[in-house]
């Protein structure tokens, strides 16, 4: 069941056997999950299937979590589904190291709450940019409002507080009424 049960009460199961997506570091997270699920009274779900951030080390690196643009547009429509993407060759940090340009940041999220539904991503240190948008996923973190968060500058993360604040400043844009006050105060 979804806190790592077996069919067995008081067996509990965790990684592989589970038949969902195959990582270690899932399994990991089933494992402490199903431990605590043992030991204490209340239970948590070892189930994540659409937070599970995957990630492939090769050059450059490729990582991803959740729906991909067209799973996210079969599942909502494409009217509620906005994706956020920009190349590498628009990242300073991979022009500075003269990386391979070919990559990516790619956000799909919902058009009107921005809540992210997923992320593609081919850059070096892909696996670690995805840990970003996996957190921001998991705490239900609406994708604009990652441009409030600060972030080193140059480095690759720093992208997507950019993607996160062009996001932003639209929804500024699209909310006239706000927009003309602050206008009209100057800012």
């Amino acid at each position: 069941n979804d806190n790592l049960e077996t069919s067995v009460k008081g067996i509990y199961a965790a990684g592989d056997c589970t038949g969902d997506r195959q990582f270690t570091h899932y399994a990991g997270f089933q494992g402490a999950i199903a431990a605590r699920n043992i030991l204490l009274p209340l239970k948590d779900s070892g189930k994540r299937s659409d937070s599970i951030p995957a990630a492939t080390f090769t050059d450059p690196e490729v990582a991803s979590i959740g729906l991909t643009e067209d799973e996210a547009v079969m599942g909502y429509g494409a009217d509620k589904v906005s994706v956020s993407f920009r190349k590498l060759s628009e990242v300073d940090r991979a022009i500075c190291e003269d990386a391979d340009m070919h990559g990516f940041l790619k956000i799909v999220y919902m058009t009107k709450t921005k809540q992210i539904l997923g992320a593609t991503i081919m850059a070096p240190s892909a696996g670690e940019l995805i840990s970003e948008i996996a957190v921001a996923k998991e705490s239900k973190l609406s994708f604009d409002k990652l441009s409030t968060v600060m972030h080193a500058y140059p480095s690759y993360s720093i992208a997507l507080q950019q993607m996160a604040a062009e996001v932003y400043y639209d929804k500024l844009k699209n909310s006239k009424t706000l927009y003309d006050i602050l206008k009209k105060i100057g800012l």
